[in-house]
């Protein structure tokens, strides 16, 4: 490179990067976005009450199950020794380090390959996509998620471009203690080393069978799934592996993606069986082990509810940029079939603006998800998100957790009712303690900057008890929505239902809307 060129190539590297963090200190709140990162408070509160010995046993039990989180239980202890805390904004961020260590790898197969370094500019913007980057807002989902995607590239890329490394063999062993679909990933590292007649296949295989006997020794958990490859599972499967699609239609996504996902699937079944021999590389296995994790994901979810939508979830979407990653490498690393450049960056670059714009709304609604969540864990000592328990509760109170006053409002009102005329919803719905509201009356928002959120107060009850959510869909000419959790409502429960709002660094105001009664 030319020393012009080279600073374009730093300019455009470095935006990608900047936006990316720039993203996350605007949306990342320093708050337990999902009911799994209580479980980083948990750890916390457990080292310091235990001895060494059996932090270390709990660094290694299982979480929910079935994962055995260790990297993500570490990385948090490594965090805390370091920062004094936990600030969950903070470690959003820095483990979003992730990311950028996920492109050392395809430097290297670039420099391996003798690509120009210009395709890594290609690969950073199918890998920042901002769609597909929506799980890294949370430090469950990008220590764990991301966390597996690191791992997988850099023991993918080992296998072929630095054979028989020790640390590929230390990073595979390990992997299962990142992500679950890390015992997956076994078979195929030993696949290729024993293919390649590596001097390390068979300790690997002896040390592989240790781990998956050490991983299940004392596995007690009960299946999810019904024990059956049906088209349900098959159709999740082909929605999971089209998880690159970006939903132009919320209606028609899930059939999107499935036929996203099709040519995927028969792309790389052509790569690796086109030569009517098993031909195995560094982006096509990639390839598999994202379709082994989703082949995973739905069979061990079948049961669990809608696969549709744990498919097309939030916290997959990262492997969705990674299966274009793939493809983006598969088609380089042939010097006779490469994709030229001009072509490649026109393509990478048109997808990540594509996926900016679609991201925006998303994004906005996660944001609003969480500070709704946090105001009522701050004022209200509950959450309307999801469960959770009073003792999980008070680990918000631990020394080693506080709000930030920053996203705290100066003022909160005290909410009564006002004589104005009501506006009732006209949708209501109560099941299994989900409460579903719907309105189609509500005033307009004064600017596109503000938050609104809807408030009940239990009426009637010696202790008030307030629950807030936010209003989904607040756009001008929309249906507004909101949903929220009461798992401990009464048979017959009365509230008075309040419209919150919330300006950028202004006292906020309320609205009363109407009266309520839940009927369970």
């Amino acid at each position: 490179m030319r020393l012009k060129e080279k600073i374009a190539w730093f300019l455009a590297m470095g935006g990608l990067l900047f936006f990316h963090f720039y993203r996350l200190h605007l949306y990342a709140l320093n708050f337990p976005n999902w009911g799994d990162d209580y479980a980083f408070l948990e750890l916390l509160d457990y080292v310091h009450q235990h001895s060494w010995k059996e932090n270390v046993a709990y660094i290694f039990h299982f979480h929910n199950d079935i994962h055995r989180i260790a990297y993500s239980r570490i990385w948090i202890l490594i965090h805390y020794a370091l920062g004094g805390n936990l600030n969950f904004k903070t470690a959003i961020i820095l483990a979003n380090v992730q990311m950028v260590l996920i492109l050392i790898p395809f430097h290297r197969f670039l420099q391996k390959i003798k690509r120009s370094s210009w395709h890594l500019v290609g690969i950073a913007c199918l890998l920042f996509a901002p769609f597909g980057n929506l799980d890294n807002f949370n430090l469950i989902g990008t220590l764990q998620h991301t966390g597996s995607i690191l791992f997988l590239v850099w023991i993918a890329y080992g296998l072929f471009y630095e054979e028989n490394a020790i640390w590929v063999i230390i990073l595979a062993l390990f992997y299962p203690f990142v992500s679950t679909e890390g015992i997956a990933f076994l078979p195929m590292v030993g696949y290729v080393l024993w293919t390649k007649k590596s001097p390390l296949k068979i300790p690997f295989t002896l040390l592989a069978l240790g781990v998956v006997l050490l991983y299940f020794h004392d596995y007690v958990g009960t299946a999810s799934s019904s024990g059956q490859v049906s088209w349900t599972l098959i159709k999740g499967l082909f929605i999971f592996a089209g998880n690159w699609a970006l939903p132009i239609s919320d209606s028609f996504r899930a059939w999107f993606n499935l036929l996203a996902g099709i040519p995927v699937l028969i792309f790389f079944t052509w790569r690796i069986l086109g030569s009517l021999r098993i031909n195995i590389t560094f982006p096509s296995l990639l390839f598999l082990q994202i379709l082994a994790t989703g082949f995973l994901i739905c069979y061990g979810r079948a049961s669990m509810g809608d696969l549709e939508l744990i498919a097309l979830s939030d916290r997959f979407l990262l492997y969705g940029n990674t299966m274009l990653v793939a493809i983006y490498s598969s088609l380089i690393i042939h010097k006779q079939q490469t994709l030229q450049l001009s072509w490649a960056l026109l393509l990478s670059g048109t997808w990540i603006i594509a996926s900016f714009f679609m991201a925006r709304r998303p994004l906005l609604e996660m944001n609003q998800r969480w500070t709704a969540d946090l105001l009522g864990a701050y004022y209200f000592q509950s959450s309307s998100a999801y469960e959770c328990p009073p003792q999980t509760m008070q680990l918000l109170k631990s020394p080693y957790y506080e709000f930030d006053r920053q996203e705290i409002p100066i003022q909160f009102p005290d909410f009564h009712v006002q004589k104005t005329s009501q506006i009732s919803p006209f949708i209501s719905r109560f099941q299994d303690g989900r409460l579903s509201l719907s309105w189609n009356q509500l005033p307009e928002k004064n600017s596109s900057s503000d938050q609104r959120f809807l408030v009940l107060k239990q009426a009637g009850t010696p202790r008030k008890k307030y629950y807030i959510a936010s209003l989904s869909n607040d756009y001008a000419d929309r249906v507004k929505h909101s949903n929220m959790l009461i798992y401990n409502t009464l048979t017959i429960s009365h509230f008075q239902v309040f419209l919150l709002n919330l300006p950028k660094n202004q006292y906020p105001t309320y609205q009363y809307l109407s009266p309520l009664t839940i009927t369970n």
